[in-house]
């Protein structure tokens, strides 16, 4: 008998502890949530990444290529005669 009363005065203790804490347990289904909610935090970041160095070589290899169509325009305007 006071082995029973004692296990469920440890128990109730152990169930304030935990509630003033803070901590709650979560379902599975909000576990799953929070999981696929992170994926998507993160997939979206690489997303926003790989989207601004794209944009990124893609302005390099523009500018480039102006540069020489420039420079070519530019030498074929120079006069070759003497």
């Amino acid at each position: 008998m006071k082995k029973t009363v004692l296990g469920i005065l440890c128990g109730a203790a152990l169930m304030l502890s935990m509630a003033s804490c803070g901590e709650k347990l979560l379902t599975p289904d909000q576990v799953q949530a929070e999981i696929t909610k992170g994926y998507e935090a993160g997939k979206a970041a690489v997303e926003s990444e790989m989207n601004a160095k794209c944009e990124a070589d893609f302005e390099t290899r523009v500018t480039e290529k102006v540069t020489v169509l420039t420079q070519e325009a530019a030498a074929a305007a120079e006069p070759t005669g003497k």
